[in-house]
This record gives C-alpha cells, structure tokens and sequence, in this order.
C-alpha cells in the first residue's frame, strides 16, 4: 500500500472511570484529557495523550482499555496501584495491565504528555516471551515491573519516530510496525534487566523505604528541574543523608542524580522543540534548567550523541531511509 497513510484521529478518551460517585480527594475530568489516535493497526496502535493535571490530590480509579506502554514525554505524575507506587516522568516507561486499577496524582504543575504504544495480547506475550519464559503462567498480568528507566539513545529515537508518524507516515504500515516492535522490544529488555538487578537479599521494609526515597527525589527533581539545585537540599528535603540518597538513587534509579536531573531536563527541552521547531534554544535552556543555550548542547550532544541541530532539520521523504536506519539501531 503505497501513498500517505492517515493517522490523526479525533477526540477521543478510552480510560475507562468507575461508576461511583467522586472521591473527595478529587475525580478525573475527562476534558482534562486529549487523547489522539496517531496510527491504528489490528497489531498496535500509537497515542498522544495530553493532561492538564487540574485534579487536586489523586484521581478516582481508572484502568486502561487494553495492555499499554507509556512513555511520558513532559510532565511529571505519579501512578498507585496494586503494583506499587511508580513517579512517570520523561526518564521513565511505565507499563499498564487491561483492567487493573490504579489512580493519579500530580504533585508537581503543569500537568503531562505521553505518548501511549498499545499491543494486542498475542503480540505483547511474543515480546515478552523472548525475555520472560514463564510469560504464559502469568495469564492477565504479564509484565513483572510497572515501571523502568529508559536508554537516552532510546528516547531520541523515539522523538524521531514519533516526527515521522505526526507528519503522516509515508512508507507502508507494516514498516512502522516494524519499527515500533524493535521499540517496544528494547524497552522491554532494558526493564526486565532494571528488575532482575533491584531483586536482593534485603528485607521488604528495606526495599520499600528504598523505592520511596528514589521516587520522593524523582519528585523533588521533577518540581525543581529549572533551579540551580545542590545536593544538600535534595537530601533535606527527602529526609536524607547526601551519601545514603546518593547510593540508594543510583541503585533504584539506574543514573546518579545529577545524570538523571540532566536527562529529565534534555527531554523536556526535546519536547518543547517537537511542538515548535522555531523556538529560540537559548529561552528553551534557561527554562529547563541549563545556565546557557552552550551548556545545554553540550549536555544534549553528551547524552544523545548528536546535536540539537541534526534534530531540528525536520523528516523529509529523501531522509527516510536514514532515519529508518536510526529507529531500527
């Protein structure tokens, strides 16, 4: 099948909301949610998924409509559920189950955007398959984490990806397809290689006051991303020794914090670029946090391995096959 392919959909929200009355810590407003269908296959489908974040305190429970792969973009919020706590933000992929409840909150302004991958059952227990071979005895509830860290180089191929689907994908479904399995996979393999690391011989509690320390400096980092932050408040603020946050985050996290704060500010500067290519770099690095638009190339040329530049030439038909070539790496 030759020619542009359509993928823009309309309005639509498929979280599904309980029936009962709203918490009084607040209910979802689903005007407060955009959900755009980009690509739809019987095999996957591709969202953006906008919110404002306007609900104070946590949202009523909500469960998604199938299994879901979600990679926040900008913004950061915080899943509960029967899975634990996990703080979503651009560093982050967090996976969902059809049919498991949970609800959001979000603690820090400004609300988020995620770009949503969902997968037919059939297709999700092959990719897990290949990293999990007890994935069939898990029956409902295949993936074994709710959230890991994602590569950078990962997340830039992503952002291009997601480039060439908004502008209308021009080459044959099954390509995309292609590409966005190879995606998934890659996530997949990064996250099961973050649990089987995190799984030691410390007791519950310990594990628990661990990951609640790792996700209170996630949070602290996500409200704080544009300020000249040192290591002493951070550790103040989250109950801390410099030196025993320090060693926990690295452990739970997987980057020191100031790796971390560093990419968390990237993205959202790669973000900001995505919705408008025009945007002045030097304004884009001072509001996230970087001292000059210098100092965030550098970082971004760091951690990507290219510059902003080669970014922001924009996806063409003659540079698809480059592209391609990257997306598949």
């Amino acid at each position: 099948m030759g020619g542009r392919i359509a993928m823009t959909g309309q309005l639509q929200v498929t979280r599904q909301l309980t029936e009962r009355p709203p918490a009084s810590h607040g209910a979802i407003n689903i005007t407060d949610i955009n959900i755009r269908t980009l690509f739809r296959t019987e095999v996957l489908s591709i969202q953006d998924v906008r919110c404002l974040g306007s609900v104070v305190g946590r949202s009523d429970e909500e469960w998604p409509a199938g299994y879901e792969i979600v990679f926040p973009r900008a913004g950061t919020f915080v899943r509960h559920g029967a899975d634990g706590v996990h703080v979503a933000d651009a560093t982050q992929v967090l996976f969902f189950h059809p049919g498991q409840s949970y609800e959001i909150a979000h603690p820090v302004h400004g609300g988020d955007r995620c770009t949503v991958f969902e997968l037919s059952r059939s297709v999700l227990v092959e990719v897990l398959g290949s990293h999990d071979p007890d994935v069939d005895e898990l029956q409902e509830l295949p993936f074994r984490t709710g959230s890991a860290l994602v590569d950078a180089r990962q997340r830039l191929a992503q952002h291009r990806l997601l480039r060439l689907v908004e502008d209308g994908w021009l080459g044959d479904p099954i390509e995309l397809e292609e590409s966005v399995l190879k995606h998934i996979d890659l996530a997949v393999t990064n996250a099961y290689a973050r649990d089987g690391r995190a799984i030691g011989e410390a007791k519950r509690e310990t594990r628990h006051a661990h990951a609640e320390l790792a996700s209170d400096v996630k949070l602290y980092l996500g409200e704080r991303m544009a300020d000249r932050i040192r290591l002493s408040e951070v550790a103040s603020a989250v109950g801390s020794s410099p030196y025993h946050m320090c060693r926990i985050f690295k452990r739970q996290a997987g980057l020191p914090i100031h790796r971390y704060l560093r990419r968390l500010r990237l993205l959202h500067a790669l973000d900001r670029l995505s919705d408008d290519p025009n945007e002045l770099l030097t304004r884009t690095a001072l509001d996230v946090g970087f001292s000059s638009h210098a100092h965030m190339s550098t970082a971004f040329r760091a951690e990507f391995g290219t510059t902003f530049a080669e970014v922001r030439r924009g996806m063409t038909g003659r540079r698809m096959r480059e592209m391609r070539k990257i997306v598949e790496a």
